[in-house]
């Protein structure tokens, strides 16, 4: 599994909560991976900060480990990591997904709109991903977000 926060703007952020951590936090959870004791992670649901995942889990019914979702992460961990910007990227996803999740789940019709997520973004991604059409699945993914962005976050 990967570490609890990253690395964004000269600081180290929660990919949770998509909060600052400070150094304490750092040294004494993440860097050692620590879910158990952590304060962030402890009593969170883990789809609470990744609209991918909610959209796979909780609009669809699908377990954290679908075939979805492992397609998306070994997309993240393999092509988008190894590309110049991807580090950048990753880290601006997990700054500005627990955002998005918030903004959706105050909605209505929240179960809908993750239900869209995984028809409009999900699927079609996976389906690009396993077709080896990694630079249109990036392509979607970037211009998706920008449009979640635009709707929840204006």
């Amino acid at each position: 599994m990967s570490c609890p926060y990253y690395w964004y703007n000269n600081h180290f952020a929660c990919r949770k909560s998509g909060k600052d951590v400070n150094e304490d936090i750092y040294y004494k959870y993440c860097r050692n991976y620590d879910y158990d004791d952590c304060p962030i992670y402890k009593g969170q649901e883990s789809s609470s900060g990744c609209f991918l995942t909610s959209a796979c889990v909780e609009a669809k019914g699908l377990p954290d480990d679908c075939h979805e979702l492992t397609v998306l992460r070994g997309f993240r961990e393999g092509y988008l990591r190894s590309l110049p910007e991807g580090r950048e990227e990753i880290a601006e996803y997990y700054f500005v997904a627990p955002q998005i999740v918030a903004a959706i789940r105050k909605r209505a019709d929240a179960l809908s709109a993750f239900d869209s997520i995984y028809e409009k973004l999900v699927r079609p991604c996976v389906e690009m991903i396993e077709r080896g059409e990694n630079e249109g699945a990036h392509k979607l993914y970037r211009n998706y977000v920008q449009q979640l962005q635009a709707q929840y976050l204006a």
